[in-house]
């Protein structure tokens, strides 16, 4: 499993040039006085003398006079026009940047992670960290940012001790978001999305190289974008559940536990979300901790997809112990042992330091 970072390669220069500056040399080589070129140009001096100290912009009318009288095409006076507003719009940003407020907004977010990780750039300039994050987030100002995720209703279920931060949660979120666009997804369908968790619940003792992949294309087949992102500082999550439009739902995982009972649980976890739940909300989700009843149906829907709950009921009221039991268990559902095996840990049937053995554990590939 990788993520795949991108970031544009844009450029803006930190200079520019006011059109009335150009006309005045213009004049200057000419040797046509400003009365003279007022003249000329049906424009009153005032208005000349204006343009060419910079007070005054040069309009689309102004521009076609231009390019009558002095030759020089009307589109590269409004251009340079643009460029300048353009210019002094940056040079207004980057000093209210310097404002303590935005100092203190930008210092919430996980900077040196995201930078790691190709989603900012690598620079400790605190404007151009401000302009950075917007753009990630796409936002135009913090007060945008603040309107954007304020409106999210988050159900996010956590430990009673650990709660992750939320300027570090909604970047994870955003990462997760920005790698699902790269997506080409159908429009959604539950029966699909159905259809394929059947499907992939048969892949579970393969190596996550080999049945990734195909998870993502079968989901997005179905209108569901899977990804997986490393956890950011602060974000003790192991997956989270949202829809980006009435078509795209997306599964966004972790892999905050490395091992294989965690990822699948997951995994299936937020697919009940998907089907279940209400679009308008994000289900942000940690193992091991009490939820509500929104929560335990998608811990239900979960344990269904997996090893169908009332077979594992009557092998729970055995009181299996031994990894040999487990095993003879797991081949006759058809999933991998250690999924079996978390679950055992997880209704407190044997302890969390027995039969660890048998999971496996995932890693991230080298560069994710």
């Amino acid at each position: 499993m990788t993520l795949a970072d991108e970031i544009g390669s844009d450029w803006t220069p930190d200079w520019a040039v006011h059109p009335g500056e150009v006309l005045e040399e213009h004049l200057e080589v000419r040797g046509i006085s400003q009365a003279e070129f007022a003249r000329r140009a049906d424009l009153t001096p005032k208005l000349v003398s204006t343009i060419i100290a910079g007070k005054n912009p040069v309009t689309a009318e102004t521009a076609i006079a231009l390019e009558r009288v002095l030759g020089m095409k009307a589109y590269i006076w409004t251009g340079m026009q643009a460029d300048w507003d353009l210019y002094k719009s940056h040079v207004a940003h980057k000093q209210a940047a310097d404002e303590p407020a935005v100092r203190a907004w930008v210092d919430r977010f996980p900077i040196k992670d995201l930078q790691a990780r190709g989603a900012l750039p690598q620079t400790r300039d605190p404007a151009a960290l401000y302009d950075s994050l917007l753009k990630f987030f796409g936002v135009a100002s913090a007060e945008g940012y603040e309107a954007r995720f304020g409106r999210l209703s988050v159900q996010y279920r956590h430990s009673a001790t650990h709660k992750s931060d939320e300027a570090c949660l909604n970047a994870w979120l955003q990462l997760g978001e920005l790698q699902a666009r790269h997506l080409t997804l159908a429009a959604y369908s539950a029966d699909r999305f159905r259809k394929v968790l059947s499907l992939v619940r048969t892949w579970t003792c393969r190596k996550p190289q080999e049945f990734f992949p195909e998870m993502v294309a079968e989901c997005a087949s179905a209108g569901v974008a899977v990804v997986a992102t490393k956890p950011l500082p602060k974000t003790r999550l192991s997956g989270a559940a949202r829809w980006l439009g009435p078509e795209r739902a997306i599964i966004h995982l972790s892999l905050r536990h490395k091992t294989n009972d965690h990822f699948w649980f997951s995994f299936c976890h937020e697919a009940g979300h998907v089907l279940l739940h209400k679009r308008d909300v994000v289900f942000a989700d940690d193992e091991g901790v009490a939820g509500d009843g929104i929560e335990a149906e998608a811990d239900e829907f979960a344990e269904d997809v997996l090893v169908g709950r009332e077979r594992f009921r009557a092998f729970c009221a055995r009181r299996p112990r031994s990894a040999a039991e487990v095993s003879a268990f797991s081949n006759y559902i058809g999933v991998h042992p250690g999924i079996v095996v978390g679950m055992l840990q997880h209704h407190r049937i044997v302890s969390w330091s027995h039969l660890n053995g048998l999971k496996d554990r995932f890693e991230w590939s080298t560069g994710a």
